[in-house]
């Protein structure tokens, strides 16, 4: 299967701009954020528009039905992260998991992290109300400050270019922190509309790629199929996912899958579930059914992060056990309706973290503030991440023994 690149004609990098965008912040001076957007749009890409197009070939393999895709990392980055040490513990955690489900991919092994631009968070809510005070939520740091006062949530554009400068040392420092044949290309969701567009640049051939990061995501609260969103992430070349929810049926997937990908091109669109345990078992057979019935070759992975989210007072809980029955699920269903289970994708950090409970990690609510660091979502700790990658390979290992 061939990884044909193919730009939709007459589209342009401002063209979400004839959309409505949802989850995009209201800066106070235009001027201001015309001025940063001009700054990046001279500024040096990210990613090399190569590498992007190095990963495009590699997940034609995937939709092949062969190998795995390892994707994760942060909920969000922060600006207070300090890049070098965390690039480094990352890529050693990446090896810790390809260490043991290298054997039973099946084929290559593609890892993608959660870095070099994920700073945007969507919110449910626009507004945050703490005691008798109510001021913007916090969106992540490319946006404004987690810090609860009125300066810090105001949306600043000038944040566009201290994410765009900590993403290029972060992705350089990641090439560096590999070896040549084992690349970890780079993701983020593609929310931030305006810094999008700005570092999205043509190849010689005249084909547009998002230089922002490898790989780019749909998230759930932004797949409108006639959104901003949308509209951008079908005129870039790079690979694209699409964060399927509960709330997805298989009309709006296939109609999704349409307008990202019309050409149905393999290695182009990766469908990233993210169900819950609870209801993976009703939702998911349909649409995996109604993409293979339909021919498509976008590959499915699952996040069983998201789905899995409740909250206990205001602390977000996520549980291991929940964790790893969608994945159980996701991989059995996946051979019940013929597809193949592409991969898993992951919020997790290389830290003795302490916030998510279960396994070898906290056992109760009470013991989640011991090391609570994350800015947004609770994450998996080292630990817990590698007992998820054994748990992985072992659901994965008798697919490979019958195939071998």
């Amino acid at each position: 299967m061939s990884a044909t690149l193919i730009s939709t004609e007459g589209w342009h990098p401002a063209s979400w701009r004839r959309r409505r965008a949802r989850q995009q912040p209201t800066y106070a001076d235009a001027h201001a954020l015309a001025a940063v957007e001009a700054r990046l749009a001279a500024a040096p890409p990210v990613i090399a528009i190569d590498e992007a197009r190095h990963l495009r070939i590699a997940m034609a393999t995937l939709a092949g039905d062969r190998g795995l895709l390892l994707q994760g990392g942060d909920c969000a980055e922060s600006f207070d992260d300090p890049v070098a040490e965390r690039v480094a513990s990352l890529a050693s955690l990446f090896d810790a998991m390809a260490a043991r489900l290298d054997p039973v991919a099946g084929g290559p092994l593609i890892e993608i992290a959660r870095i070099a631009g994920q700073f945007a968070k969507p919110r449910t809510s626009a507004l945050e109300t703490q005691e008798h005070s109510t001021l913007p939520a916090y969106r992540g740091d490319i946006i404004n400050g987690a810090a609860f006062d009125t300066v810090a949530r105001q949306p600043d554009p000038a944040r566009m270019i201290r994410a765009h400068l900590q993403s290029v040392g972060a992705a350089a420092s990641l090439a560096a922190a590999r070896e040549p044949g084992r690349p970890i290309f780079t993701s983020h969701e593609a929310l931030l509309l305006p810094y999008e567009q700005a570092l999205t640049r043509r190849d010689a051939e005249g084909r547009w790629w998002a230089t922002s990061g490898h790989m780019l995501w749909l998230g759930d609260r932004t797949r409108e199929v006639d959104g901003a969103h949308a509209d951008y992430l079908s005129g870039i070349e790079n690979v694209v996912g699409v964060k399927c929810g509960p709330a997805l049926d298989a009309d709006d997937l296939l109609a999704l899958c349409d307008r990202l990908d019309p050409a149905n091109r393999p290695g182009k669109l990766v469908l990233i579930g993210r169900f819950g345990a609870r209801t993976i078992g009703e939702v998911l057979p349909p649409l995996m059914r109604a993409t293979r019935e339909a021919g498509l070759a976008a590959i499915w992975t699952i996040d069983p992060m998201h789905g899995n989210t409740t909250v206990a007072g205001t602390r977000k809980i996520r549980r291991l056990p929940d964790i790893l029955a969608e994945i159980d699920a996701f991989v059995a269903i996946a051979r019940v309706e013929g597809v193949h289970a592409g991969g898993v994708h992951l919020e997790m950090s290389a830290l003795d973290v302490t916030e998510c409970l279960g396994g070898r990690g906290p056992a109760s609510v009470d013991e989640l503030d011991a090391n609570w660091l994350t800015a947004c979502d609770p994450r998996l700790n080292r630990t817990q991440t590698i007992d998820l990658a054994d748990h992985l390979a072992a659901l994965l290992a008798p697919a490979k023994a019958r195939t071998a």
